[in-house]
């Protein structure tokens, strides 16, 4: 095949036309635009991978691959005409109608907008289908031939590629999934008011007289201004506070400290026992989801069938089906999950194990070690292999002779 070398203006704007003859095949001559359009797809493609050089780089070696498959299929065309071969119409009007229906859904009218948007008529277009009808009809009129592999090939086509028959590690699983339930979260616990506290109402009551409320214990303190005693006790939490108002001492006092307060004119001098450590707030509720999880893992440990839990309880897809996973390696279940399974033996279960979205439960059936598949399972794949192998090479020595009987003039 030769190589051509095509250099076209990449990022041309849209008004600006760039054109010329890249090539003759006999009397048919390919234009750039021709291959520009050719390997417009591939290019857009490139360009969400690549940028810059590199893009540049990619985008010619398209356009040298481009060029020589029009070449190519220019060659087959008129090895078509010379042959004095033809296509029926209706071939085209069926190939014409499947576009339609398949990439279109039925509309006609909308495959003729996309058309006149690329600035292409309906007949164009059928000739365009036409030409790839004959391409591929000649194609494979060069591959009927009968074709034979043998055994022996086929066997060392096994022992070369040992890699490909290579079989990882794979278990028969089941599972049940229940979803977790919602996260609540534990009140937070009133907590009684401290001594502190409460000696800061009794003094504000000893000059204002009003109702002191100290935890559930309301009393009245009398500020006297006579030679009047008013004692007054509170009670609140374990602590009691005595309120002498004839010399307005105020103590605090607990099963272990006695607080006093003397002074000519006023004296406050207390000790307060130190506040109770706050107990733990209790635990959150339990997940009544996780407490079902729970549930089904007692009645597989007490011999209840896998099957039958899953699909009375599973929320997973596969629950109708009792769980079933089929076959599955170790690339298809994440970390968490796939750590268990493949430590599993067959028909033992695993215990309940806790996500983000809820609980999962998994048993192996089965297990098959890595292992390579023998000769006898894939003869018939590389059976298929080789044939293709051979009807590639056929095509190309038919289009290799091709090109050494045409004139083939590159520019």
């Amino acid at each position: 095949m030769a190589v051509v070398a095509v250099t076209l203006a990449i990022g041309v704007s849209a008004g600006e036309i760039l054109d010329g003859v890249a090539a003759i095949v006999n009397d048919k001559v390919i234009t750039y635009s021709e291959v520009r359009d050719f390997v417009a797809p591939v290019a857009r493609q490139l360009s969400r991978s690549y940028s810059g050089s590199n893009l540049v780089a990619k985008v010619q070696a398209a356009q040298v691959d481009a060029l020589n498959n029009l070449i190519e299929r220019a060659l087959i065309i008129q090895e078509f005409k010379t042959k004095g071969y033809s296509i029926p119409e209706t071939v085209i009007d069926e190939d014409f109608n499947d576009v339609v229906a398949r990439e279109f859904g039925g509309d006609r009218t909308a495959l003729i907008k996309t058309l006149q948007a690329e600035n292409m008529t309906v007949a164009q277009y059928r000739d365009q289908l036409r030409e790839r009808i004959i391409v591929q009809a000649m194609r494979n009129s060069k591959t009927q031939k009968e074709v034979v592999v043998s055994p022996y090939k086929i066997e060392k086509y096994y022992e070369d590629h040992q890699d490909d028959f290579k079989v990882d590690e794979q278990i028969k699983l089941r599972m049940i999934f229940i979803k977790s339930g919602p996260r609540e979260t534990a009140p937070v616990a009133a907590t009684a008011p401290s001594a502190a506290m409460a000696t800061a109402h009794v003094a504000q009551a000893l000059s204002t007289g009003t109702v002191v409320q100290v935890g559930s214990t309301t009393e009245v303190v009398q500020a006297a201004t006579t030679g009047q005693v008013e004692h007054t006790e509170i009670v609140a939490s374990n602590e009691t506070v005595t309120v002498d108002t004839t010399n307005q001492t105020t103590s605090v006092l607990d099963t272990n400290q006695v607080a006093g307060a003397e002074d000519t004119n006023q004296v406050a001098k207390s000790t307060a026992a130190p506040p109770a450590p706050a107990s733990p707030p209790p635990p959150p509720p339990a997940d009544p989801r996780r407490k079902l999880g729970e549930e089904i893992v007692a009645k597989l440990d007490e011999g209840a069938s896998f099957e039958s839990m899953a699909r009375l309880y599973s929320e997973g897809k596969e629950g109708k089906a009792g769980g079933d996973w089929g076959w599955i390696g170790k690339d298809v279940l994440r970390k968490e999950l796939n750590e268990v399974a493949f430590a599993l033996k067959p028909g033992q279960h695993s215990s309940l194990i806790d996500t983000a979205e809820g609980y999962y439960i998994l048993e192996v059936d089965d297990v098959k070690p890595a292992h390579i598949r023998p000769l006898a399972e894939v003869r018939d794949d590389i059976e298929k292999i080789l044939l293709q192998q051979q009807r590639t090479k056929m095509q190309e020595n038919w289009v290799k002779d091709l090109r050494a009987k045409a004139y083939i003039r590159l520019f």
